[in-house]
């Protein structure tokens, strides 16, 4: 059995999507050649027990990335955060941090002005117009408030990762 954090579980499957992504790479460059002239196969056998040797190693990797993210997801769905005297899964916490980063980003860019988004312009006709948000101060206040939240939750999962444990039994390490 191999005892890793939880950092450690999330940077070994990237690792081995990275090995599994190279053992396909082989079948574009290694493996695929030339097999028979005039109906008489020209492949040696050193070839032929590579490709064995490569559809092995993939099912290993297969079957590290799906232990691993296993453990992964078991952990978060049971492991427990506590945010302003509350109690969540770090699932939950996760799922938050994603939409509360979207929201963020999506709030960000439509109040912001700059390249081809000035706040006054001036059209023919009308004359001075200012664009801005409604209520923006509003807005901009619940951005940095938000933003707040997600660099604690940030930290709080960070932390979360770095000190839990999974054990898993791997092939490939």
């Amino acid at each position: 059995m191999t005892e890793l954090t939880l950092q450690e579980a999330i940077f070994t499957v990237s690792n081995l999507r990275n090995q599994l992504n190279k053992e396909y790479a082989k079948f574009d460059t290694e493996y695929r050649v030339p097999v028979a002239v005039n109906n008489e196969s020209i492949v040696n056998d050193g070839k032929a027990a590579d490709v064995k040797d490569s559809l092995k190693k993939i099912e290993q990797l297969k079957h590290d990335i799906i232990t691993l993210k296993a453990a992964v997801h078991h952990k978060n769905t049971t492991g427990k955060l506590t945010i302003d005297g509350a109690e969540y899964t770090a699932s939950e916490v996760l799922e938050s941090l994603k939409l509360e980063r979207d929201i963020v980003n999506n709030l960000q860019n439509n109040t912001a002005f700059g390249y081809h988004r000035e706040r006054i312009k001036t059209v023919a006709g009308v004359g001075i117009v200012e664009e801005g948000i409604i209520s923006e101060k509003e807005v901009l206040e619940y951005i940095e408030a938000l933003e707040v939240k997600v660099n604690r939750k940030s930290m709080l999962i960070d932390k979360f990762n770095s000190t839990e444990t999974i054990e898993v039994k791997l092939k490939t390490i």
